[in-house]
């Protein structure tokens, strides 16, 4: 990319030239103005996916239950994946209440911080105004907007992803020990996020490799201190993993074998269906980029100073390319690549397509851009709107958008109570049930997933026996239930079933959930008592 092409002369802008907003006359040229503009946009991006999705939802996506589960006790690692997602929504919950609504703001803080710190690698490679209409067309990538809501590992890694290229960028470019302290801390998030962040690593230190900054010995230091820092950050989740038999890494095993989803694709297929859908979730970027770069074409260009190309220009490259076709080669050499995995993979480019946005007065295509990113924005949310909160019901689908999450804990809560004298501590299930039970019921009770120690550390043998247990299981999965659920079943002492109509309606399917009452032994002793 020619960065010529994104360098304003510095001439003061046309008299009577600007941005206006209400009673505010933005420049488009200053640093500061964007940089407003762009704040306030960040703001009205995060309000309509987190205002929306409430409204809504009777019950967030799977990934927000299954963290809402686990930040039941911070540990240095959970039996899929790394902590640093549960960390970051459990300050969340602690600050704001355990509500939903909650995992979409955690989720959604994650992408608005992401696109600020694009916005600040925007301005190390081109002027305010490319760099700040790059970044709100950003927003419109699904990952960033449908998907934003979703509280899981491949969201929450998009904030630290942003800061790794942000530090990396800077450390090679400005140097200072401060900087790759700073990006070996990045780094450490990462991984603390999720494992794929090694794609980024492996990216970044090509893009190192090549460049002319980096031939000489200081810089190569400076790495690795980064390495020794995000070693060390990351050392008691290696021996989080050597305690606990690694299961996050047995996950990652059957996932790259295929053995976590459904398909039946064959090798080619997959590979072809993970390009496809990358295309797919990456279209609304595309399409707002097209149409920005149709309707400032043919009109008055503005004046540009010259400039040589700079290396950053080349780091834009690597970063909007290197992940995926990296990934898709792996895919190539028989990994089966999911569709989620390329979540964080497109986090700059927006500032990589704008290579084919002619240079233009910075005012209009800032105007222009603003508008096409809010008119996508808002069609996109009022798809969701639409789907999820009026569709499902209208057409009696049952979708996790529609759950009868509280009537569910309502009526635990209540079968416990007619059959218990004290509160309930601990609900027995698989992740989607007795997570929206906990949530919802008024004593949050603990979860003891799949009734295993190595899925719920925070519940321990004893405590069933002290404290007593309800068990949920949809009567669907009645005949595949993991044996230790069964173990419990045949403890139980009281037994019954609950039929809730599944949509808002209350026509169509019903919910039908088997409980079963684990009496408390010693209630005295339980811990939570």
């Amino acid at each position: 990319m020619d960065s010529s092409k994104d360098t304003l002369s510095l001439g003061a802008a046309p008299r009577g030239v600007g941005l206006r907003l209400g009673p505010w006359q933005l420049d488009m040229q200053s640093r500061r103005d964007a940089g407003r503009l762009l704040v306030g946009f960040l703001v009205f991006h995060l309000l309509l996916w987190v205002v929306s999705s409430a409204l809504t939802h009777r019950a967030p996506p799977w990934d927000n239950i299954e963290q809402l589960v686990w930040q039941q006790s911070l540990q240095w690692g959970y039996y899929k994946h790394p902590p640093f997602p549960t960390w970051w929504l459990s300050f969340w919950t602690t600050l704001l209440g355990n509500s939903i609504w909650v995992t979409f703001f955690a989720a959604q803080l994650s992408v608005v911080l992401m696109l600020y710190m694009v916005w600040r690698i925007g301005l190390l490679v081109m002027s305010p105004a490319r760099a700040l209409s790059a970044v709100l067309l950003s927003s419109l990538l699904i990952y960033h907007g449908i998907h934003g809501i979703m509280a899981n590992h491949n969201t929450v890694q998009l904030m630290p992803v942003a800061l790794l290229l942000w530090t990396g960028l800077l450390a090679v470019r400005e140097g200072g020990w401060g900087r790759w302290l700073l990006a070996g801390l990045a780094a450490a998030l990462c991984m603390l996020t999720k494992y794929s962040a090694l794609i980024w690593l492996a990216v970044l230190g090509l893009w190192m490799l090549q460049d002319v900054r980096m031939r000489r010995l200081r810089p190569w230091l400076g790495a690795g201190l980064a390495l020794l820092v995000a070693a060390v950050l990351f050392a008691p989740h290696i021996q989080w993993l050597l305690r606990e038999g690694a299961p996050s890494l047995g996950y990652v095993s059957k996932a790259v074998n295929g053995e976590n989803d459904a398909s039946t694709l064959g090798h080619w297929g997959r590979l072809a269906n993970f390009v496809v859908i990358q295309f797919g979730r990456a279209l609304p970027l595309l399409l707002a980029t097209g149409l920005m770069a149709g309707l400032l074409r043919g009109k008055a260009r503005w004046p540009l100073a010259d400039a040589p190309e700079r290396p950053e220009a080349r780091f834009i490259t690597f970063m909007a390319l290197g992940p995926v076709l990296l990934t898709s080669l792996l895919g190539v050499a028989g990994v089966k690549l999911g569709s989620a995995w390329a979540a964080t993979f497109f986090v700059v480019l927006g500032l990589w397509l704008m290579r084919f946005v002619p240079a233009h007065e910075p005012h209009r295509m800032v105007r222009t851009a603003l508008t096409i990113a809010v008119v996508f924005e808002l069609l996109m949310a009022l798809s969701q709107v639409v789907v999820n909160g009026w569709l499902v019901d209208l057409k009696d689908r049952p979708a996790r958008a529609n759950f009868p999450a509280q009537n569910l804990a309502a009526q635990v809560d209540a079968v416990w109570r007619k059959h218990q004298p004290g509160a309930l501590h601990i609900v027995v299930g698989e992740t989607w049930l007795a997570g929206n039970v906990s949530v919802h019921a008024p004593t949050h009770p603990l979860v003891f997933l799949d009734a295993d120690p190595q899925k719920s550390p925070w519940v321990k043998p004893e405590m069933i026996r002290q404290c007593g247990a309800l068990i949920v299981v949809d009567v669907r999965d009645l005949g595949q239930l993991p044996p230790a659920v069964d173990d419990l079943r045949e403890q139980a002492y009281a037994q019954g079933q609950i039929d809730l109509p599944w949509t808002r309606r209350g026509t169509g399917p019903h919910l039908q959930v088997e409980w079963s009452i684990v009496a408390p032994e010693k209630p005295g002793l339980c811990p939570l008592h």
